[in-house]
Parts: structure tokens; C-alpha cells; sequence
């Protein structure tokens, strides 16, 4: 209490307080009674007047009104401001109940006190922010490097924009929204106007010296967003937009959240929303391992996992660097759930017998693969040691260990497929079929399409090409792929665990195919470059492997509806026999001693052996003729 009254600041702010407390008092007297206050009621609340401003000070302190800065005001502060009157209000009220029952105090004129001091409390405090933000903008309205900009989307998100920026960012001067509705046409927001809509921005920025827009607009589509990105290009004005995947839970815009714009926003692509009770039932208290865990795809389903507490997290790669960067990612989390970090290979024996006779994990989410299509075509024996044995070593150590569910991360180039990768990967979801359909163990497949930004994909790729100034090589202008986004990767990982059962493949609704060429274009104009002019587009031609378009549903394969509008769930070709897994035994011992046109000749016929004869693939010998077909 006495360092309260050393700090000049919170002294004031509360003599002001007791001020206008008298105020709200002695004026409630006068409307009450019309200007003429009985005397009797004069002596009535003389007696009161000094426990009366002592309550309402220590109401005042209790609710630390004087450790706030009120130039940052919000509703919040004023519904705090009301609960201190009404409670002040009753504290009173039940003092003088215990003190002296004789003493009357009007019930009319406490309600007006309460309505006046709320009125004064709340407009002292608005006005002192409101004289802030009217000189932070008027100090720096003259300043060289002021940001004359426009908001686009005159709603909740663009109104909490405005907000901060006129508290945070006074280098910003907005001088107006614009929105395609119609009807907020020449409306006012916040005091600011609603100039146009999105094809008034050039005559507007040349108007208004305006040289940015701040989109503020959640959920936007892609379709939206590349019109305003060409018009903005086109007024040769700057771009920045709301973050639509940071923090959405919260109704906060913060300046940091103004991002340019990236691939990732041109594309679209929505997060699927999940069913996170299911998939907090399934982690909480269990004890799961993560192969490949170091990967794109890997480190970020580790991250997921942690928030559903479990028992314990185990993490394997081969990586070492990658390891070691998962494990300094994961070291600042505050959780209760034991982690463990292993440096191996899925492919020994040795190395996965102990680690699971050590933890008995309960989930197994096996992202460990090869998966460079390039490289692969170059190194058979290790695509068919990692992709194939490793599944297997991992798959049945599940089943000796009796794992409660196994989810494989598999690809889209499995169906129909011309690369070793994409074959590999097909023999291995052809054999966590056939373990399903024998095992108390759930082993289920996740397959989906590229993933935008892992490591090694084509959006890196690209922008490494863009930041040298070309050339940007692209195989073929008719190229088209599937894309989707890490979180959305990893939440169909997760999804697909919660719900599946033995067998169970599942895909993510990938919406329509990019083509590559169109890709290239909008990473150049996004990189400030024209595509036409400035950064060479070069097309190199189909690599071994390569396929000008992918699919997600092979031949056979029927999807089938879940309770998640985008996951749908596919039921494969019919099983095949335990042959198969002699097959699959005997292709892996010859890995290492097979010539590599013979392992090839092996691989395929394995990888072709689920489809009917008549939709036999032709020889491999024949592939480079024909991939692109």
C-alpha cells in the first residue's frame, strides 16, 4: 500500500477517480431531486461520504485500475470498470447495514451514481486513449517514412487491424477500406471510409499516394486472392495479408500476423477440421513412436502428438542433424510426456527389437522413406531396403510386440506406378494389407500428394532457382501434381490413426491439380520478377520415373465417404495370399546381389502383382518410351 502512494502515476489516476466519484455522487443528488436535495438526506450521505470514497478506492485498487495503461483500453476494461461501481455500490450498501441500520441512503440515487460514475470512469478513460492515438498520429503524419495504406475487408478482421495499428503502428497512416460489398460503399468503419472495391484500387493508390494493401480478410480463396495479387501488380502497389493459419483461435490481429503473401496462400488449400477428441482418446497416456521423425512430415507429426499428452514419445531417425534439430524443437515444450531420440536405421533388426522391447509403444507412425524419385531410379537396392524391409522389420515388430494400431505414410505415386520409389511404396501398402488381415494390431495407410515445402520438394526447389535469377527448370508445360500443406499432412496422419481399423487406406480430398508451369509463374511475380521478361522459364524434360500427372485412386479401388467431409477412406483390390510376403522376403535378401536391371524386372512384378492381368502394366524395360503416357 505504501509503495502505491510513492509512484506518482497511480497516485494521480486515483485522486482523479475519487474526484469523480464525488462527482457521480453529488450530481445523482441533484437529479434525484431535481436541484433542491432535502437537507435531511444532505447529513444522510455527509455521514457516508468519506467510508463512501474509501470503499470505492480500495475497490478501485483491488481491481488494479491503476496498474493498467488506459491508453490501450478495450470493452474488456470497461466491463471491468462496471463490475468495481456495482460492487463498490453493494460494499456500501452492506456497510452501512453493519455500521449504523439508522442511516437511510436512497436506492434511486445509488443507481444514478452507478450510471454516472460508470459514464465517467469509461469516458475519462476512452478520452485519454482516444488524445493518445490523435497525437501519435498527428507527431507522425509528416514523417519520410510514413506507410500510406489501404485495408481490404471492411469487417471484424479489418476493424481489428485498424485497431492495432493505430496503437502499435503509427507508421502507418490508412487512409481508407475497400470491400467488394456493395452496400458498405461510402460507409465509414472506425472513422475511416469505404472507398471502392478491389477494382478501385489502382485509381485509389494513385489518389491517396497509397503504396500497400493490407488484406484482411480471413478464409480468402485462391481464386480471390491471385485477382487482387494481379491488380496490385498491375497498380504496381505492395501486398500484405492476415495470416490464415497463425493463431486463428484467438480474435487478436497483431502486425506481426501481416505477412506476404506465399505459395502456400495462392493454392488455397484449407485446413481439414479435426475431430480432436478422438484424437486426444487415442495418444493420451500411450506410448508412441515416430519413424523418420526428423523429416518435414516427421518433426511436425511429433510436434501434434505432444499436445495430446502422451506417455511417452518416441522418436527414430537416420539423420543425425535432423535428429538433433527435432530434439531442440521439442526441448522448450513444457509437457509431461517422457521423450526419447534414436539414431538408426528402420531396416535393422537389432536396432528396432530393442527399441521396442524397451518402450512397447502402442501407436506406430512410420514416415521413414526414401522418396526422391530421381535418386531412386539410381539406387534400387537401398528404395527396395528402406521402403520395403524397413516397413517390414517395423510391421512386425509391431505385431510381436503387440502395438495397438500402425499408420503407414505413403504417396500418391503408388497408383499405376513408373518410378522405383512409387513402386517400393505400392509393395509396401500391398504388405500392411496383408499384415491387417491377420493381426490384433490396426495397420492402416495414409496416402496423399506433394507436400508443399518439405524438404527436397518443388517449391524449394523453385524458389532456389528464382533467388539465383533463373533459370527455373520445369519438365513439361503440361505437368500437373496434387499439393498440400505439412499441417494438413500430418492432421490426415493423425485423423486416419483415430479412425481406422485393420486395413484402412485413407485419402485427403486434394482438390484440382496444379500444373507446374502456373506454379513457376506466380513463385516469379510473388518474388517481384515477370515471368515473361525477367526470369527464364526452361522445360528440361521428364526424368526416370517421372509421370506428367498423378493419381490418388487405383484401378480397383472405390472410395468410400467418413465422417470428415474431405477424408474419404478407399477399399482396395482384393488381398493377396502369404506368398506374397515370401516374395517380398526373397526380393529383399536379393537387394544387394541382383543385378539392377534383374531387381528392377523383381520389383516390378511384385509392385504389378494386385492388379488384374488385364490391366498389367508393361514391362519396365520399355519405361523410358512411355512414363509419360
Amino acid at each position: 500500500m505504501i509503495s502505491f502512494f510513492t509512484n506518482p502515476r497511480k497516485t494521480i489516476l486515483l485522486f482523479i477517480d475519487i474526484i469523480l466519484s464525488f462527482s457521480a455522487i453529488f450530481f445523482a443528488h441533484l437529479l434525484r431531486w431535481d436541484g433542491d436535495i432535502p437537507e435531511y438526506y444532505i447529513d444522510q450521505h455527509l455521514k457516508l461520504l468519506l467510508p463512501f470514497l474509501i470503499i470505492r478506492s480500495v475497490v478501485f485498487m483491488g481491481f488494479k485500475f491503476y496498474s493498467k495503461f488506459w491508453e490501450y483500453s478495450t470493452l474488456e476494461d470497461l466491463i471491468e470498470i462496471v463490475k468495481a461501481v456495482v460492487l463498490g455500490s453493494f460494499l456500501v450498501i452492506f456497510f452501512v447495514f453493519l455500521y449504523d441500520r439508522s442511516l437511510e441512503i436512497s436506492r434511486s440515487v445509488m443507481v444514478i451514481d452507478m450510471v454516472l460514475l460508470i459514464t465517467m470512469l469509461g469516458g475519462s478513460k476512452l478520452s485519454w486513449r482516444l488524445w493518445r492515438e490523435r497525437r501519435r498520429l498527428h507527431l507522425t503524419e509528416g514523417e519520410p517514412n510514413k506507410k500510406y495504406a489501404l485495408i481490404l475487408g471492411a469487417g471484424d478482421t479489418g476493424a481489428q487491424l485498424l485497431t492495432y495499428i493505430r496503437r502499435f503502428a503509427p507508421n502507418y497512416s490508412i487512409k481508407g477500406f475497400i470491400d467488394d460489398d456493395a452496400k458498405k460503399l461510402k460507409s465509414s468503419l472506425m472513422g475511416i471510409e469505404v472507398l471502392g472495391n478491389r477494382n478501385d484500387i489502382s485509381e485509389l493508390s494513385r489518389s491517396y499516394g497509397v503504396k500497400e494493401v493490407l488484406i484482411a480478410v480471413r478464409n480468402i480463396s485462391s481464386e480471390t486472392l491471385n485477382q487482387i495479387i494481379t491488380i496490385c501488380d498491375q497498380s504496381g502497389v505492395k501486398y500484405k495479408m492476415i495470416s490464415s493459419v497463425l493463431d486463428l483461435s484467438t480474435n487478436e490481429i497483431h502486425i506481426s500476423k501481416l505477412k506476404n503473401i506465399e505459395t502456400n496462400d495462392l493454392l488455397g488449400r484449407e485446413l481439414v477440421a479435426l475431430d480432436l477428441t478422438s484424437i486426444k482418446k487415442m495418444i493420451q497416456g500411450k506410448r508412441v513412436l515416430v519413424t523418420g521423425a526428423g523429416g518435414s512430415i516427421g518433426s511436425q507429426l511429433c510436434a501434434h502428438i505432444l499436445e495430446h499428452s502422451p506417455e511417452a514419445l518416441i522418436m527414430l531417425d537416420r539423420g543425425e542433424n535432423y535428429l538433433y534439430d527435432l530434439q531442440m524443437s521439442l526441448s522448450g515444450e513444457a509437457t509431461e510426456t517422457q521423450t526419447h531420440y534414436y539414431f538408426g536405421s528402420v531396416t535393422s533388426t537389432k536396432k528396432m527389437e530393442s527399441i521396442f522391447s524397451k518402450h512397447r509403444p502402442h501407436l506406430i507412425f512410420h514416415a521413414a522413406a526414401h522418396k526422391h524419385v530421381p535418386l531412386m531410379e539410381e539406387n534400387i537396392d537401398e528404395a527396395i531396403i528402406n521402403n520395403i524391409q524397413g516397413t517390414q522389420v517395423v510391421a512386425e515388430m509391431a505385431e510381436k510386440f503387440e502395438a495397438e494400431k500402425f499408420v503407414l505414410v505413403s504417396t500418391d505415386k503408388v497408383v499405376q506406378p513408373t518410378s522405383i520409389m512409387g513402386m517400393t511404396k505400392k509393395v509396401a501398402e500391398t504388405l500392411i494389407q496383408l499384415m491387417a488381415q491377420k493381426n490384433k494390431t490396426q495397420f492402416m495407410i495414409v496416402r496423399f500428394g506433394n507436400v508443399l515445402g518439405s524438404n527436397g520438394s518443388i517449391v524449394p526447389l523453385l524458389q532456389k532457382q528464382i533467388e539465383r535469377g533463373g533459370p527455373v527448370t520445369i519438365t513439361d508445360p503440361e505437368m500437373e501434381r496434387f499439393f498440400m500443406l505439412i499441417p494438413e499432412a500430418v492432421q490426415l496422419i493423425l485423423q486416419a490413426g483415430a479412425l481406422g481399423c485393420g486395413g484402412d487406406i485413407f485419402i485427403l480430398e486434394m482438390g484440382k491439380p496444379v500444373k507446374i508451369i502456373d506454379l513457376a509463374k506466380k513463385m516469379i511475380k510473388l518474388a517481384g520478377y515477370n515471368p515473361d521478361s525477367e526470369i527464364e522459364i526452361k522445360f528440361v524434360g521428364a526424368r526416370p520415373g517421372e509421370k506428367l500427372r498423378e493419381e490418388l485412386v487405383d484401378h480397383g479401388e472405390r472410395t468410400l465417404p467418413t465422417i470428415h467431409e474431405k477424408i474419404k477412406l478407399l477399399r482396395p483390390n482384393e488381398p493377396l495370399d502369404d506368398e506374397f510376403l515370401i516374395r517380398i522376403s526373397r526380393l529383399c535378401r536379393g537387394a544387394k546381389n541382383l543385378e539392377p536391371q534383374k531387381l528392377r524386372q523383381a520389383l516390378f512384378e511384385l509392385a504389378t502383382a494386385v492388379y488384374p492381368k488385364a490391366e498389367k502394366k508393361q514391362d519396365p524395360q520399355n519405361l523410358k518410351k512411355t512414363k509419360n503416357k
